[in-house]
């Protein structure tokens, strides 16, 4: 930059020049033209490293944060992480052993639902003649009646079943709810800021899809899992089918039975998710304890004179990186 710079003076000085030739002032002038597109390029570099040393300063940045916070670390009660680990743990178990006791009272209450709402309103109402005795099946009118009854019946066996599935799944959501978040946001602060951002970022979304996925467990349905109405669409279908014809006890039967695989299928899909979600966020906060122990007892190992070194590669970095800002400042200031 000065050897272009003191090029562009001394040329300018000579093109002002009276006493020069016109040779020689118009080769001067030349030379100002030819040397501009060299500050135009040392500009442009030193805008592109500017952007360079701005990352440098960023990791030497994250260098001194992690450094920093060594000392809360080393000094976070162990006794307290274990304890939180220990609770952790513990609901862990609940959540699974209470989880399977929820899923299979769930199946059972919505196949017993299932199973008394279709002896009245199928069973009792269409196909026992008054003589209480089981017709063999149905046509005519009294099957276009059936067909038009049955979706009836079956909206509220998914309207019960949903209500089957949020009760149950609230048990969990309860014993879940007991983690107590204050405590794991409290060690994230002792992190540097970078890690700390990831963490409660990942926190935030687990507990946000926790809270989605439980308190709304028919909305918020597992992939590949279509609602328990959609699922009985092509089970409806199979019944309209016979329109032109008897409508037989066998084939209700049959439709019966499809629709009781259905339902056990939506239930395990929706708990098995669930407790899938919850078992993962309980793993993932005794990881981080486990993890901040690991570096706490590597923190406490470090002796007085690791901790100076570190320091004094730190300080001598930023002194790098200052240097080197100066001189970009400079040619960026700099004008021919």
């Amino acid at each position: 930059m000065k050897a272009f710079q003191n090029i562009a003076q001394y040329a300018a000085l000579v093109a002002a020049d009276d006493y020069k030739s016109l040779e020689i002032k118009e080769s001067a002038t030349t030379m100002i033209k030819s040397v501009q597109p060299g500050f135009d390029e040392l500009i442009g570099s030193a805008t592109r490293l500017d952007k360079v040393v701005q990352k440098c300063r960023n990791d030497i940045d994250h260098a001194e944060d992690v450094w920093t916070c060594k000392l809360g670390i080393v000094q976070a009660s162990k006794q307290e992480i274990w304890q939180q680990l220990g609770e952790l743990s513990g609901c862990h178990v609940r959540i699974n052993e209470l989880g399977e006791q929820c899923q299979n009272s769930a199946i059972d209450k919505s196949q017993d639902y299932w199973d008394k709402i279709f002896d009245v309103r199928v069973k009792q109402k269409w196909f026992i003649d008054a003589a209480k005795k089981q017709k063999k099946g149905i046509g005519w009118k009294e099957k276009d009646d059936f067909i038009k009854d049955i979706p009836i019946v079956m909206n509220l066996v998914c309207m019960e079943i949903d209500q089957i599935i949020k009760r149950s799944l609230g048990l969990v959501y309860q014993d879940l709810s007991t983690i107590n978040l204050k405590v794991l946001t409290q060690y994230f602060q002792n992190l540097d800021k970078q890690t700390k951002d990831v963490l409660k970022h990942q926190m935030n979304l687990t507990f946000s899809e926790i809270a989605n996925k439980f308190e709304q467990p028919t909305v918020y349905l597992p992939e590949n899992t279509k609602s328990l109405r959609s699922e009985l669409i092509s089970d409806l279908d199979n019944l309209s089918k016979y329109r032109l014809g008897d409508l037989f006890w066998e084939e209700v039967v049959n439709f019966k039975n499809q629709v009781s695989t259905a339902i056990d299928n939506f239930i395990n899909s929706i708990f098995d998710d669930r407790l899938k979600v919850g078992s993962q966020a309980l793993v993932q906060a005794m990881i981080f304890y486990n993890k901040f122990l690991e570096k706490q007892d590597r923190y406490q190992k470090e002796t007085p004179a690791q901790r100076q070194a570190e320091r004094a590669w730190i300080d001598s970095q930023w002194t790098e990186i200052q240097r080197v800002e100066k001189g970009i400042k400079v040619i960026l200031n700099s004008s021919p």
